[in-house]
């Protein structure tokens, strides 16, 4: 007979290997399924049953034959310039479609007789540059979780996880998808609120990704990269209120070893300090509308939430979203209509998507109760994310736009629209309306780029 002891050793040390795979990589075989019935980047190849979802081809790779693009600053041309949607879903007739349908798109089309979706034929045309296509197979076969779930281990840029096997890896693909390593341009961020009135904040932003740093050979892990993820330098040029503001942040890869470090200086008091907590359900933006965890999906620790892994679905969402900052199609009253922007800027199509739900974990606040989020299978963006009040009622739903960027090959995160259902406000951030496109042909900019002393010398030219 066993002894006790012995047997509670035993349990445990099965305990510790079964929550280590969780948290490893992927073996050899699964990770050679990679460009072969999986995608570069771990989608799956095949397309669904009846055809709505397309097989992934990959036959393009940056400019599409017979599309012309000048490149920054130019708008990024629709390679399907001819089509037309092949339906359209509005409150009268989303039954037919509620399959097919989140929450999220239900509560927005009950709730709104003039909210509808255009449904277009579904394209996965396009392939990644061969840059991040390495560093995705790198990773399958090396990176795992650390410090729980909050960080990553053997890592060198690109899409972490690209065969997850549980929801915290799912969610840190969407903020390990960047292909680009530096972005600058302006941006906007309006709120739109139910009796017709706008705000508007306009910002210079700038963006380094230092696991992409091009003068990084693959495999260059965070023992020689550092502990930080992303850097942003953003300057306030609107409202006259924020005009000369400036903030530096500096994204940390493990939210609970080195926390999110930032600086900002505000032009009233001529001093730059240590910002506040930036972080959690920190309200941002015109009227609060978002959390600063809302940014892009969901950034920050993960210590707040339980999370569990929905499975895939096939949904109509978001995509291919090109010529919805042109305003040389509509202007921009015609697209900030009341409760939600001007349905003809928004092009939907059927995919396969990861479906990741978070409930509020015992002990924890935040203001969100549970979350849900909707990830595309083939780029890793977040599409659409629902968040819900504490008395379990759906309270914010997301739109996350995308589109896929010529010149650093790669579906890119554009404009993210928040619709507040008990207000019938809503707000849009990273819309480019009236700016140039982001420009990614800049050379990377270090750490040295974004600190306080930086800061406080530039702002001072």
């Amino acid at each position: 007979m066993q002894h006790p002891r012995l047997t509670m050793i035993t349990a445990l040390a099965s305990l510790l290997l079964a929550a280590s795979l969780v948290q490893a990589k992927v073996s050899e075989e699964e990770a050679a399924r990679l460009g072969k019935d999986l995608t570069p980047f771990g989608g799956e190849v095949a397309g669904n049953a009846d055809g709505s979802i397309p097989a992934w081809s990959g036959k393009w790779t940056g400019v599409p034959p017979g599309v012309k693009y000048a490149g920054h600053p130019a708008e990024l041309p629709n390679p399907y310039p001819e089509e037309k949607p092949r339906f359209s879903i509005t409150g009268e007739n989303l039954q037919e479609y509620k399959d097919f349908l989140t929450e999220g798109e239900v509560a927005l089309l009950e709730r709104y007789p003039t909210f509808r979706m255009d449904v277009y034929p579904a394209h996965r045309d396009f392939n990644y540059s061969q840059r991040m296509i390495e560093k995705a197979a790198w990773n399958a076969r090396n990176t795992i979780l650390s410090n729980g779930v909050e960080s990553l281990s053997a890592y060198t840029g690109g899409i972490a996880f690209p065969i997850p096997t549980n929801a915290e890896q799912v969610l840190w693909n969407t903020r390990t998808n960047y292909c680009h390593h530096s972005a600058q341009g302006n941006v906007e961020l309006y709120g739109v609120f139910a009796n017709g009135e706008r705000s508007l904040e306009v910002s210079e932003f700038t963006q380094s990704i230092p696991f992409n740093n091009p003068e990084n050979p693959i495999p260059t892990t965070e023992e020689v990269v550092g502990d930080r993820i992303g850097l942003t330098y953003t300057t306030y040029t609107a409202p006259p209120r924020k005009k000369g503001e400036a903030i530096v942040v500096q994204e940390p890869i493990d939210f609970q070893a080195s926390k999110r470090n930032a600086w900002i200086y505000r032009p009233d008091i001529r001093r730059v300090r240590k910002a506040p907590a930036i972080g959690y359900d920190n309200p941002t933006g015109p009227g609060g509308l978002q959390t600063s965890d809302d940014q892009k999906g969901f950034n920050g620790a993960f210590d707040r939430y339980t999370y569990e892994l929905l499975g895939k679905r096939e949904i109509y969402i978001p995509y291919h979203n090109y010529g919805f900052n042109d305003l040389a199609i509509g202007t921009l009253d015609d697209r900030l209509t009341v409760n939600h922007i001007n349905p003809n800027y928004i092009r939907f199509e059927k995919h396969r998507v990861w479906v990741v739900e978070a409930k509020l974990a015992p002990g924890k606040r935040h203001i969100y109760k549970k979350r849900r989020w909707y990830v595309d299978e083939d780029s890793w963006n977040p599409v659409m994310s629902e968040n819900f009040d504490s008395r379990d009622n759906l309270w914010r739903v997301g739109f996350l736009l995308s589109e896929y960027q010529y010149d650093i090959e790669c579906y890119e995160k554009h404009a993210q629209i928040f619709h507040d259902l008990p207000s019938g406000h809503y707000v849009i951030s990273f819309s480019q309306f009236e700016q140039k496109p982001f420009d990614y042909s800049g050379p990377y900019r270090d750490m040295s780029y974004f600190t306080s002393a930086y800061l406080r010398k530039n702002v001072k030219r």
